[in-house]
């Protein structure tokens, strides 16, 4: 059995102009997600989730929110959860 693991990504989202706050609300209720900076039309969010295709689906997620031009993963990092002192 896999040991339980942790996988911490970032994403930047392309937004449309003016919709920036809009959007930021709606990441904010995708699961595992948190906005980490935002500005300009772009938007890096944070996403904390249990395994690899949890990732995809919050990442997919995040692409499909109205207001959202793109969403480009540029982060993964996965870590067994005993490392980080965490239990499962």
């Amino acid at each position: 059995m896999r040991e339980p693991e942790a996988h911490i990504s970032s994403a930047i989202l392309r937004v449309r102009p003016g919709e920036e706050a809009a959007v930021v609300r709606r990441v904010m209720a995708v699961p595992g997600c948190e906005v980490a900076a935002a500005g300009e039309g772009r938007l890096v969010v944070l996403i904390e989730t249990e395994s690899r295709g949890a990732t995809g689906a919050a990442l997919t997620e995040l692409t499909l929110l109205e207001g959202v031009h793109s969403a480009c993963m540029v982060y993964e990092q996965v870590e067994a959860l005993k490392t980080l002192g965490e239990k499962a």
